[in-house]
Formats: structure tokens, sequence, C-alpha cells
């Protein structure tokens, strides 16, 4: 996966792994560390008591700390070189100010740039550390 497309990194959808497919140790030990920080978060604890929240809630943030292990895992497939040009094109403004044809970022779009941006360094640290 060396001539990947600009494009593939920053899509959206977790692409499913193979059942037997590895995280690695590193991920794996930081992904219920990572479910408890999602957990607080979203859901105000420890302010809001657990009894009042549920497990399904904790569930869902323990999912979510799977997906971004999963996701991890596929975005370091691509190469740290790969990872740092991703990194370049989302750290340049996405807006061309002064021209006509120039705009801004909505909030959302700017929130998702981000979050991608996050996805993309954390893969580049796990790269590189490997």
């Amino acid at each position: 996966m060396a001539a990947a497309n600009e494009s593939d990194l920053t899509t959206k959808r977790i692409a499913p792994m193979p059942v037997n497919a590895k995280i690695p140790t590193p991920l794996r030990a930081n992904i219920m560390a990572r479910a408890w920080e999602l957990f607080r978060k979203r859901y105000n604890y420890p302010r809001t008591p657990f009894r009042s929240i549920g497990r399904a809630c904790f569930a869902s943030a323990l999912k979510a700390a799977w997906a971004e292990a999963r996701e991890t895992v596929r975005l370091v497939g691509f190469g740290a070189d790969a990872l740092r040009r991703s990194i370049e094109a989302l750290s340049s403004p996405a807006h061309a100010v002064g021209l006509s044809s120039s705009y801004a970022l909505g909030p959302q779009a700017a929130m998702e740039r981000y979050q991608q941006k996050l996805a993309l360094t954390a893969a580049l640290n796990f790269a590189i550390a490997a």
C-alpha cells in the first residue's frame, strides 16, 4: 500500500479488520484507558454517578476506543511518508483568503479536519515507534 491516495488516508469510514488481525500490544494496552477517557468526556463522569449512566454507555465508549485502535492500525499500513504528506495537507489552510473563490470551513468541517489530523498524527507516532 505504498502508493496510497491522499483521500484514502482521510476517509471517515473505518475499514473492517480480519478476525485474525492482531492489534499490537502498545495499542491494546491503552484501549481501556482511552475508553475511560471517552466515557468521562461524553457522559460527564464522575460528576454523574455510574449507576445513573449505565453499562451500555461505557460499552459504547469501549467500542469507540476499539474502533480508534483499528483505525490507527489501518492508517499505519499506509507508511510514515504518506502519513506525513496527509498531515501536511491537513495543516495547510483550507481556504485562500482574498480570492473571489475564497471560502471558510464551517465549524463541523473544521472539527472533522482536526479529528482527522489527530488520528493521522497518532498513527504516525505509532509507525515511527514500531
